[in-house]
């Protein structure tokens, strides 16, 4: 059973627009989307006919994440290759918008949204007006909307105050999240042992974790094993945990799209 009626062949992906992520301390980290986050889906959408329609809050080409830029995080150096190749000459050739212009003109036209994880999204997509509005028009639509890694805190930017509640996770507080739309939803989302191995190699700890905000949202946090594939879908909802979940988080999306189209 498929989950989108819609015959479009456009998918609108969500990046960020932001190149570091505020560490305690007033400490940064330079971060971005993660290579094969965005590039695994991103080719097998195009790969079942599919176009891809990038936004981001500013408009701008979005930077990578460099530490994803290894071939552990893929089958084998070869297809380390082919996909950081696939999505340089994709982002050249992009005419990328913004998410204001795109809640404006309205998601009719899409059958699918997808948002690629990196620590970026945690800074500007969970509090981006323009995607909040774009949510909830998927989320009205009860069109597929997936998102991955660190990429499911971008869900927060749909309730009534998205920047208080940000605020609220990094002063260290326990805010509520008003008229979330993803109130008591399953997902999952890279899980708090895994952040806590990764921040090792940062300058600080973080501001917060991604899978308590959620929890404090009102989502329902479902993680598995660390740096294991997990996938979790609920309703038009898609979530992947970690960087190792790509291919069962892609293959469960083309089937929530109903499969590949010539």
């Amino acid at each position: 059973m498929t989950t989108s009626t819609s015959s479009s062949r456009r998918i609108l992906v969500v990046m960020s627009s932001a190149q570091q992520l505020a560490l305690q301390g007033h400490k940064t980290h330079n971060t971005g989307y993660f290579l094969n986050e965005f590039g695994v889906p991103a080719k097998r959408l195009t790969d079942a006919g599919y176009e891809l329609v990038i936004a981001t809050p500013r408009g701008n080409v979005p930077a990578m994440d460099q530490s994803s830029d290894h071939a552990m995080f893929f089958k084998n150096k070869e297809e380390h290759e082919e996909i950081k190749a696939f999505v340089g000459d994709l982002l050249r050739h992009a005419s990328i918008q913004t998410t204001g212009a795109v809640a404006e003109q309205g998601t009719g036209d899409y059958a699918a949204l997808f948002l690629p994880g990196g620590h970026a999204p945690m800074t500007d997509l969970m509090v981006d007006p323009g995607l909040g509005d774009i949510l909830r028009q998927f989320h009205a639509a009860a069109k597929p909307t997936a998102l991955i890694c660190h990429a499911p805190t971008a869900l927060l930017a749909a309730q009534a105050d998205p920047v208080a509640f940000q605020k609220g996770m990094e002063a260290g507080e326990q805010p509520s999240a008003q008229d979330f739309t993803y109130q008591g939803y399953r997902v999952t989302v890279y899980a708090n042992d895994e952040e806590e191995a990764t921040e090792k190699t940062f300058e600080a700890p973080m501001l917060y974790y991604p899978a308590d905000a959620l929890a404090q949202g009102g989502a329902e946090v479902q993680n598995g094993e660390a740096m294991k594939p997990n996938v979790v879908r609920d309703r038009e909802l898609l979530t992947g945990q970690n960087p190792f979940s790509d291919e069962p988080f892609v293959g469960e999306l083309l089937d929530m799209l109903g499969g590949a189209r010539a």
